[in-house]
């Protein structure tokens, strides 16, 4: 059985790290491309404690973007690396905005939306599946973002092209999830367990028989 990644901010980044080699390597990802993940991400990982936050989000995510996958017969292996890689392009957004806590403004919000496609650039040529994939990991939300996706990288089948958006979908829900555990001024701060888990209906609307799923089945607790 797989552990539960829920306390995410009570590990540190050694654990995520070994976590994650164990994970990539049960799903049979070669060591080349763990540590191509890693790589990408290190820029994350030697910033300020603010900056080193996101890059152990972005372990989290790829973790339990795997760990929901196994109970929706996903493909885990796909959603480790989509959820792992999916803000490596918070690399390229300024620390002032990425380390912000409280007293957003509209300009920030825009700064830091451009974190997608700034990844997906980056991804591209490397992991394109998993490119194609974190392309949707905020579309789903209330003003979801990018407004308009660059064309797809390869010519996908008709069923391949529904699986990068589902997966897209699940790696959505793994991030909000795991973005609710932290200190957040616009829910007030930070949350008991079962605000989020209201929080999860309140925001996922489409997906509460899978929200209600993955709480009843230990995926997500409170």
């Amino acid at each position: 059985m797989r552990k539960r990644f829920l306390k995410g901010n009570s590990v540190d980044i050694d654990e995520l790290e070994s976590r994650f080699c164990t994970e990539a390597t049960a799903l049979d990802i070669e060591l080349k491309h763990q540590m191509a993940i890693l790589d990408l991400l290190s820029p994350l990982k030697e910033g300020s404690p603010g900056v080193r936050e996101h890059y152990a989000h972005s372990l989290r995510v790829g973790l339990l973007a795997a760990h929901i996958a196994t109970v929706t017969f996903h493909d885990a292996k796909a959603l480790l690396f989509a959820g792992t890689v999916h803000d490596v392009g918070k690399i390229a957004i300024p620390e002032s905005v990425l380390t912000k806590v409280s007293g957003w403004s509209e300009i920030d919000a825009l700064v830091m939306q451009e974190h997608v496609m700034s990844g997906y650039e980056m991804l591209k040529g490397i992991f394109d599946f998993s490119a194609e994939i974190m392309l949707w990991h905020h579309k789903f939300q209330k003003n979801g973002y990018p407004k308009v996706l660059p064309p797809l990288l390869h010519e996908y089948s008709d069923s391949t092209q529904v699986l990068i958006m589902e997966h897209g979908r699940l790696l959505a829900l793994a991030d909000v999830y795991d973005a609710l555990h932290r200190s957040n001024d616009k829910f007030g701060g930070r949350l008991s367990g079962l605000k989020i888990r209201e929080l999860m209906f309140e925001l996922n609307p489409d997906k509460t028989k899978l929200v209600s799923y993955l709480y009843q089945t230990g995926v997500l607790t409170t």
